[in-house]
C-alpha cells in the first residue's frame, strides 16, 4: 500500500469535523480574551482554558496568538480561513457584476454593513495591540492595504460605466469608498451615537451614491 492509499484510508469525514469545531470554539474563546483583557495581556495558556481545552491543542491548531487572530478575521471578514481574497467572494463579486451604478453601492453598503457588525470589536483588539505589537501593526497595514484594493476594484468597474460624477477620478472614488465605508465611521455612529445598523446602511449608501455619483437618492434598506 502506498502512502496516498494510506492517506484515502484514513481520511475521516468526522475528525475534520471534530477538529473544525476545536479551531472555532478556540476562536471563540480567544475572540472573549481578546476583548475584555486585550490583545497583549492574553495568553495562549489562557485561551485553552477558555476553550476548554489543552495547551497543545491551540499550539498544533494554530501555533501562534498572531495566527489566532489572523484566522479571526479571516472568518469574520471573509466567512471563513480560506486567502481568498474578499473581492472574490460570492456577494463581493455579484456587487462588481451589479449593472445599476446605485445599485452596486447599494449592495457595497449591504455588505459592509454585515461586515461591520461581525467585526467592530475585532478591529478595536487590532487597533489596541497595534501600538504595542509591531506584528499587530504590520497585519493592520495589511488589512487596510487589502481593503483599500477592495474598493479601488469597485472605484474601477463604476468608471468603466461612466458612472463617477464629473470630475472625479478613480483614484479620489477609491479613496471616498474605503473612508466611508471604514470601521472607524460604522464604530462613531453605531457604538458611540447609538444609530442602528439599517440606519448605518442607509446613510452609507445614500452618502456613496452622492458623493461618487452626484445623486440624491433615498437608499433606505428594503
Amino acid at each position: 500500500m502506498d502512502d496516498s492509499e494510506k492517506r484515502r484510508r484514513y481520511h475521516s469525514p468526522r475528525r475534520e469535523q471534530q477538529a473544525e469545531e476545536t479551531r472555532r470554539t478556540i476562536l471563540d474563546a480567544a475572540r472573549r480574551l481578546f476583548a475584555a483583557r486585550g490583545y497583549v495581556t492574553t495568553t495562549l495558556p489562557a485561551i485553552a482554558r477558555e476553550a476548554g481545552v489543552s495547551a497543545p491543542t491551540v499550539t498544533a491548531a494554530f501555533g501562534t496568538k498572531l495566527r489566532i487572530l489572523d484566522a479571526l478575521i479571516r472568518v469574520e471578514v471573509r466567512g471563513d480561513e480560506a486567502p481568498t481574497p474578499l473581492a472574490a467572494r460570492p456577494q463581493w463579486r455579484e456587487m462588481l457584476r451589479e449593472p445599476d451604478p446605485v445599485r452596486q453601492l447599494r449592495l457595497c453598503a449591504a455588505n459592509l454593513r454585515r461586515i461591520q457588525e461581525r467585526t467592530t470589536d475585532i478591529f478595536e483588539i487590532v487597533r489596541g495591540a497595534a501600538t504595542a505589537e509591531p506584528e499587530i501593526a504590520n497585519l493592520r497595514r495589511s488589512l487596510n492595504a487589502q481593503r483599500l484594493e477592495d474598493k479601488r476594484l469597485l472605484a474601477e468597474s463604476l468608471s468603466s460605466k461612466e458612472a463617477l460624477r464629473p470630475g472625479l477620478t478613480d483614484a479620489q472614488a477609491t479613496d471616498l469608498l474605503w473612508a466611508l465605508g471604514s470601521a472607524d465611521l460604522y464604530r462613531m455612529l453605531v457604538a458611540d451615537r447609538g444609530w442602528s445598523p439599517e440606519q448605518y446602511e442607509q446613510w452609507l449608501a445614500s452618502s456613496l451614491v452622492y458623493s461618487l455619483l452626484g445623486q440624491n437618492q433615498d437608499c433606505r434598506p428594503g
